[in-house]
Formats: structure tokens, sequence, C-alpha cells
């Protein structure tokens, strides 16, 4: 069985297209990874049951000392702007109210269960006091926390908090997939969210390049002291 220190697990491959740029995939447990040098990524699909599907596979797998929930995210804070990075010192649960230690940061991420609008955003920022909203920050959590495996959230931002968010929840498919075809229909059909569409994917392009580089960096730093952990001492 391969091992992995490093595991990452992504909602949708486009999150980190850069760091993933070339690079295969293949399943694992109905799951896509993708393996690098000294890590795994996991692409689990949106929402929490992908998420935390795709947590399990890689750890039973790979049996990673580290447990990354990696995404896009949308800001809770008027003060964060597309493309800032954020890591996670904590992640709370706004359906159970769960809540979980990250390693590594100081921002606190809500994980909600539908993509949040200018008002929905305001009012999570006011009852959890939270920087960030995804949807899968907190099953990932839960599955390090079981296994006894250190966690880390690390962000960026592709809407920032009066950004208004075209319906995407609405094409998720039971899966964790995004129905990308049906979503374009419904798109063309209605201008009003033509303007929307288009810069939510400019801003996602570049909420991809800067994850991409701070996932990168952790890895980077991460073996890094592993080696310098392993050099004998005098």
């Amino acid at each position: 069985m391969p091992h992995k220190p490093i595991a990452v697990v992504v909602a949708m491959r486009r999150e980190l297209a850069p760091l993933l740029r070339g690079r295969a995939g293949q399943r694992v447990d109905g799951v896509e990874v993708i393996e690098l040098e000294n890590a795994v990524v996991a692409v689990g699909g949106i929402g929490r049951v992908a998420a935390w599907g795709a947590a399990k596979a890689v750890v039973a797998r790979y049996g990673p000392t580290m447990l990354i929930s990696a995404g896009i995210v949308g800001a809770l804070s008027a003060t964060l702007r597309v493309g800032d990075v954020v890591r996670g010192g904590g992640v709370v649960d706004a359906d159970s109210g769960a809540r979980f230690a990250a390693s590594g940061g100081d921002s606190l991420i809500v994980t909600v269960s539908s993509v949040s609008g200018p008002a929905e955003k305001r009012s999570l920022a006011d009852r959890y006091k939270a920087d960030v909203v995804d949807m899968e920050s907190s099953v990932v959590a839960a599955v390090a926390r079981e296994h006894g495996i250190d966690f880390r959230a690390v962000k960026a931002v592709s809407d920032e908090l009066d950004f208004e968010m075209p319906p995407v929840g609405r094409f998720v498919n039971a899966d964790g997939s995004f129905a990308t075809a049906r979503f374009a229909t419904y798109v063309a059909m209605r201008p009003k969210w033509w303007f929307q569409v288009r810069q939510l994917a400019v801003n996602s392009k570049v909420a991809s390049l800067n994850l991409s580089h701070e996932v990168e960096h952790l890895m980077e730093v991460m073996e890094n002291t592993k080696q310098m952990e392993n050099v004998p001492r005098a």
C-alpha cells in the first residue's frame, strides 16, 4: 500500500488546476486521486458527503499524517479580496454546531450546506464571527480527528462579501459533481447572471492560482521539516 504523508481534499480539480496540470489521476474507492511525490490530492466533489468519502478514501489507502482541506471560498469579511489566501485556525459546522481545531492558521471557517449570497454571508459572519464560508471543511476535519491526524485548512477567496452569487447550488448533483451543461443552459436564458458568471470564472482562476502556490509551498515546508528531523545530531 503506498504511503503519502500529506493528503489534500478538494471539491473540484480546477480548484488546484495549476498544481495538478498535466498530472493523471486514478480512481480509489470511486474518488479521483492524483499522486504527487510526497502527497496525494483527492478530488471528492462538492458538499459534505462527497468530501467525507474522499477524506476516508485517502486516509485508508495512503495513511497520511496530515489531512488538508483546500478549496476556493466565499469571504465573510469586507477586508478579504479575491485571491486572498486564508489559513484556518478552526472550523465550525453551521448545521451541527460542531467545532474543530486546525493547525497553521488563525482564521475561522464556517461550513454550510449551500452557497451563500450577501445577506446569508453577513448573517453567518454575525453569528459565528467567521472569516470565510465553504461546504466541505468540517467533515474533512472530522475525519482527521477520528484518525488522530493533523488537520489544516487552506482556502482562497473567489467571491467577496457583497458578490451576488448565481444559484449554483441547485446544479450540484447527488454525487457532488457539478452539472455544467445544465447550468450553462440556465444562465444562457437569464442575462441578469451573465456578468456574475463571467466574473466568477475570472475570480476562480485567480483564487486557484494562489491556492495552488500556497498548497505547494506547504508541501515543500513539510518535506523540508521532515528532512531536518531526519538529520543525525552530532
